[in-house]
C-alpha cells in the first residue's frame, strides 16, 4: 500500500487530544455517609466497572474516527503494477491508440464513435503530468506519428485526427505501441486502446501475448446494431475485353441482412457515364452474386465505379477499378522454320479470321517490353528450346498470358520436356505411336473452350487423327479437353499464376495426321486466342495490397508516376524490374481511395483502383464481458478492460496511474465510528437514568 500525501500522517498526532479529554474527565465520586454499606457493597463495583467499559470503548471509537479521517485525507492506494511503485522511474511513457478505421463514424450512445475516442484520449492525457511523453497511435501507422511528444503536443494531434481508410488487427496495433515504449527503459510504460472493439478486427492468437511490462487499457465505444450491405469483389468472366464487344461484369455483394430484401439497386459507372445498372435481392447468411451487362467502348484504359445505396454505413458502398479496352488480340508465333507448310496454315487461321487478331511469327523471343504486348504465344515445333526461353514462357504465362506448345514430330529433346514440365504438365517424352492415324477418342465439349464451337453436341462427331501421342503423367492441375481412344492426353489446358498453358499432344505436320486439314483446327485455335488473356480487372485494398506489378520491365531511366484521375495526388512509387516485370511499392502517400492510374514518361499504362478494407463491413462487436473472457483465455494477464463515459474518464484514468485508492473505506469507517459512539451514549445513558 502506498500514500499519495503522506506528509498528512503527521495529523496523526492529534490522537492525544481524546487521550487528554479522557483522563481529564474521568467521573470522580463523591463520599456519602451511609449506616449499613455492606448491602451495597457489590452494586458499587459493578457500576464502577460499567462506567469504566464505557469510557473505554468511547476513547477508543474516538480514536478511530479521528485516525480513519487524517489516513483519508493522506489518500492510500493499492498500486495496479509493481512498475509503478519502482522509484528509480523519471516518469511516465504513454501510448495511445484511436481506431480511425471507416467502422468509427458510427454512432453510439454517446454520440460519434471518433469524437467519443478523441474526447476521452484528451482526457487521458489530461491526467498526465507535464513531464511525462507521450504517443499517439492511428491506423495509418505513419511515420510522423511514431514519436513520443510532449503533453501540449500530443493534445494537438489528437484534435487533429480523422477517419483513414485502413483496418489494423489488435495485436499489431499492440505490438507496433510496444516497439515504441521499449525505447522508454525509464518510465512506466503504458497502452490505451481505444476502440469499438469490431470482432474482425480484434482476433487474438496464442501465437501472440503482450510484454508484461506494459500495463495496456482497452477504453471500448460500442456503436448501436445496424444492419449493412457491402460490395465485396468484382470481376470479369469472359476473355479479352475487346472493342465494341459485349461485356459482363461479375459483381459479388456480402450482408449482415436478418430478413430476406428485394430490388435494390447496383450501378456501373465508366469513365464517369452511367453504363449499366441492376437490382439485387439479399437472402440472410447467404452472398449475392449479380452481373452488370454492358459494352466496351473504344480501346483504353478504363476508371469504373461500382456503386450501392445503403445507409448509415457508407465506406464500402463504392468499388473502385480499372481495366483496358484493347482492339485486338497479339499472338506471336514461334517456329523454327518460317516457311514451313504447318507454319502458313497456322498463321492463316488467324489472318482470315478478323481483324481484331494480330499474329507475328518469328524464329527467337524478343525483348521484355515486347513481349508485353502480346497475349499469346504459340511454340510450334520447337526442337530444342533453351532454359533461357523456357524461364520467358513461364514468367510471361505467370504474368496472365497464354503459352501453347506443339510438339515437334521428333519429340526427342530433354529440353522440349523441361519446357513442358515447367509450364506445370506432367513429365515423359516418348511417343506413343500407331501404325496408321488413329481419330481421337473424346473430346470435352462441356469445357468453357468450346463456348459457342457447337450450336448442340453431336452424338458421333469427326474426329482428328494421329499416328502418335505424347505418352506422359498426368498433372493433378491439368483440364483435359481431349483424349485418345489409349487413354493418352490429346489436349490439355493447365493454369499459370494469373494465366494458363495449352498442350498438344501431337504434332501438325500432315505425315502424323490430319489435325490441319481438319474442321476443328480452326474453331479450336480461335477459341484458344479468345481466352488468352481474361479482361483482368486491377482492383486493390489499402492496407492489405502493398505493390502492384506491370506485365514488362521499366528502364531505370523511366519516370514512374502513380496518380489520381484528377491529379491532386500524385507519388512517385518505389519501382523494381526483374524478369519480364515491373513491381511498383503502393506507400502510405496513397490512403485514400478512387480511381488512379500508372504513368512511364508521361503515358497512361495501366488503370487501377484503390478501395477501403472490407474487414469491419460485418459491424459485429464483442460486447465488454465477452471481451475481457478473451484477453484472459489468451494470457493477456497486464491487461483490462474498463467501463467508462464521458463523466467518469477523468476520474478513472486518474485512479490507473496510482491503484485503488481507500480513501472512501476509510470515510465509511470514520461515520460508522462516530455512529457508534452516539448510539453507545445514548443507550448508556437511558440504562442508567
Amino acid at each position: 500500500m502506498e500514500w499519495v500525501r503522506p506528509e498528512i500522517l503527521w495529523g496523526l498526532a492529534a490522537l492525544i487530544i481524546p487521550v487528554l479529554i479522557h483522563l481529564l474527565h474521568l467521573r470522580k465520586f463523591r463520599k456519602v455517609s451511609f449506616s449499613n454499606v455492606s448491602f451495597l457493597a457489590d452494586i458499587k463495583k459493578e457500576t464502577r466497572s460499567k462506567h469504566r467499559l464505557r469510557n473505554l470503548l468511547i476513547l477508543a471509537l474516538r480514536l478511530t474516527a479521528i485516525g480513519a479521517i487524517v489516513c483519508a485525507f493522506a489518500d492510500p492506494y493499492i498500486p495496479y503494477s509493481e512498475n509503478s511503485q519502482d522509484a528509480s522511474r523519471i516518469g511516465n511513457a504513454v501510448s495511445i491508440y484511436i481506431d480511425t478505421s471507416p467502422s468509427i463514424d458510427a454512432i453510439g450512445e454517446e454520440g460519434p464513435l471518433l469524437q467519443v475516442c478523441k474526447t476521452r484520449a484528451l482526457e487521458i492525457v489530461e491526467g498526465y503530468s507535464e513531464t511525462d511523453k507521450f504517443n499517439v497511435l492511428t491506423n495509418s501507422f505513419a511515420g510522423s506519428y511514431a514519436h513520443f511528444y510532449s503533453k501540449d503536443e500530443a493534445l494537438e494531434r489528437i484534435s487533429g485526427i480523422r477517419t483513414e481508410p485502413f483496418v489494423r488487427n489488435v495485436e499489431s496495433v499492440i505490438s507496433r505501441a510496444t516497439d515504441l515504449l521499449q525505447k522508454e527503459n525509464d518510465r512506466v510504460k503504458s497502452i490505451y486502446y481505444l476502440s469499438d472493439l469490431q470482432k474482425s478486427s480484434h482476433v487474438l492468437s496464442e501465437s501472440f501475448l503482450p510484454d508484461s511490462n506494459i500495463s495496456i487499457y482497452f477504453l471500448p465505444s460500442l456503436a448501436n446494431e445496424r444492419p449493412n450491405v457491402w460490395i465485396d469483389s468484382a470481376w470479369f468472366n469472359a476473355p479479352i475485353a475487346t472493342a465494341g464487344k459485349p461485356a459482363e461484369l461479375h459483381v459479388r455483394i456480402k450482408h449482415n441482412a436478418l430478413q430476406s430484401v428485394d430490388g435494390l439497386g447496383l450501378q456501373l459507372h465508366i469513365d464517369g457515364a452511367r453504363k449499366a445498372i441492376a437490382n439485387f435481392n439479399l437472402i440472410p447468411g447467404i452472398e449475392t452474386d449479380t452481373v452488370l451487362r454492358f459494352s466496351h467502348g473504344q480501346p483504353a484504359l478504363n476508371h469504373a465505379i461500382i456503386s450501392i445505396d445503403d445507409a448509415p454505413i457508407q465506406f464500402d458502398d463504392t468499388y473502385f477499378l480499372g481495366y483496358e479496352v484493347v482492339d485486338q488480340i497479339n499472338i506471336l508465333h514461334l517456329t523454327q522454320d518460317l516457311f514451313s507448310k504447318e507454319t502458313k496454315s497456322l498463321n492463316r487461321v488467324y489472318e482470315s479470321s478478323s481483324a481484331s487478331v494480330n499474329i507475328e511469327t518469328s524464329e527467337s523471343i524478343p525483348d521484355s517490353q515486347t513481349l508485353s504486348s502480346f497475349d499469346l504465344i504459340i511454340t510450334n515445333g520447337l526442337v530444342d528450346p533453351t532454359n533461357g526461353l523456357t524461364n520467358t514462357l513461364v514468367e510471361f504465362a505467370a504474368l496472365g498470358g497464354t503459352v501453347v506448345v506443339i510438339p515437334d514430330s521428333s519429340n526427342s529433346s530433354s529440353r522440349a520436356n523441361y519446357l513442358r514440365t515447367q509450364l506445370g504438365f506432367g513429365s515423359g517424352s516418348k511417343w506413343n505411336l500407331s501404325e496408321s492415324p488413329v481419330s481421337i477418342g473424346n473430346l470435352n465439349v462441356d469445357h468453357p473452350l468450346f463456348d459457342g464451337v457447337f450450336s448442340s453436341t453431336p452424338k458421333r462427331m469427326d474426329l482428328p487423327s494421329t499416328d502418335r501421342c505424347i505418352a506422359r503423367n498426368i498433372s493433378p492441375d491439368e483440364e483435359i479437353l481431349g483424349t485418345m481412344s489409349s487413354g493418352l492426353v490429346f489436349l490439355s489446358r493447365i493454369p499459370v499464376n494469373k494465366g494458363g498453358a495449352f498442350l498438344f499432344g501431337s504434332p501438325l505436320e500432315k505425315e502424323t495426321g490430319n489435325l490441319v486439314n481438319h474442321a476443328l483446327f480452326v474453331p479450336i485455335l480461335l477459341r484458344i486466342s479468345e481466352v488468352s488473356r481474361s479482361a483482368r480487372v486491377h482492383a486493390f485494398t489499402l492496407g492489405l495490397d502493398d505493390a502492384l506489378t506491370l506485365n514488362f520491365e521499366s528502364n531505370e531511366e523511366d519516370e514512374i508516376r502513380i496518380s489520381s484521375l484528377d491529379s491532386s495526388s500524385v507519388i512517385l512509387p518505389e519501382s523494381r524490374s526483374s524478369y519480364g516485370s515491373t513491381h511498383l511499392s503502393l506507400g502510405p502517400e496513397l490512403d485514400t481511395p478512387g480511381n488512379y492510374f500508372v504513368e512511364i514518361d508521361k503515358a497512361q499504362v495501366l488503370a487501377f483502383g484503390l478501395n477501403a478494407d472490407r474487414t469491419e463491413s460485418n459491424p459485429s462487436a464483442w460486447d465488454t464481458p465477452t471481451f475481457r473472457q478473451q484477453l484472459s483465455s489468451f494470457g493477456w494477464s497486464n491487461a483490462s478492460v474498463l467501463n467508462v463515459t464521458n463523466e467518469t474518464i477523468s476520474s478513472v484514468v486518474g485512479n490507473l496511474d496510482t491503484g485503488n485508492h481507500l480513501w472512501w473505506y476509510l470515510i465509511l469507517v470514520v461515520i460508522i465510528a462516530l455512529a457508534g459512539e452516539t448510539i453507545l451514549q445514548k443507550r448508556w445513558k437511558r440504562t442508567y437514568s
